[in-house]
């Protein structure tokens, strides 16, 4: 579980240490310390990886959208270098499944790069999220996961408690399940 907070979007911390909570067994690296070389190095032996962070998607040249980790950027040349054998990985942050039709219909995003790197599902956003409401959705989300619901599940009963609270799609229906949702 990696977490990037910053000044813009100061609930990362505590969406990490939320959905940390929610996983007992998990291990939580913040800041500084949440590097490319961390990811890589634990990325391939864990059953569910959890980054929020900053994304930015780049209509111009998706190869280039990525996160923000704590020393540089991981875009999707970077992904296609990783091994990421997990159940889910999630992006939390702006704009993470967003995509671009080239050419030969094929999809550039980060969607196409995690899916290179052998995540089994992916839950990722369509736009500028909110910090709160996103954190929010994250540790309803964990809390299902972890109490046996499956992803699909855990993914629609976390929209349906965030609209109580936020009842505007821009805050509870950015979140996108790819893959396997069992």
């Amino acid at each position: 579980m990696l977490g990037v907070p910053d000044e813009r979007a100061p609930l990362i911390l505590d969406e990490v240490q939320a959905v940390a909570k929610s996983l007992p067994e998990s291990e939580l690296i913040v800041g500084a310390a949440a590097t490319q070389a961390v990811l890589r190095e634990k990325g391939g032996s864990s059953r569910l990886i959890h980054i929020a962070t900053h994304g930015s998607f780049r209509q111009d040249n998706p190869m280039f959208s990525g996160i923000r980790l704590g020393d540089a950027y991981l875009n999707l040349y970077d992904l296609y270098q990783f091994r990421l054998d997990a159940e889910l990985v999630t992006l939390s942050g702006c704009a993470t499944g967003m995509n671009v039709v080239s050419p030969g219909d094929e999809l550039l995003g980060l969607v196409r790069g995690l899916l290179f790197a052998g995540a089994h599902s992916l839950l990722l956003t369509l736009w500028d999220v909110h910090d709160r409401s996103t954190a929010a959705f994250m540790a309803k989300f964990y809390h299902r996961v972890s109490s046996g619901e499956g992803k699909a599940l855990a993914i629609q009963g976390s929209m349906k408690d965030l609209r109580q609270e936020y009842p505007h799609p821009y805050y509870w229906a950015p979140f996108l399940l790819i893959g396997k949702s069992l």
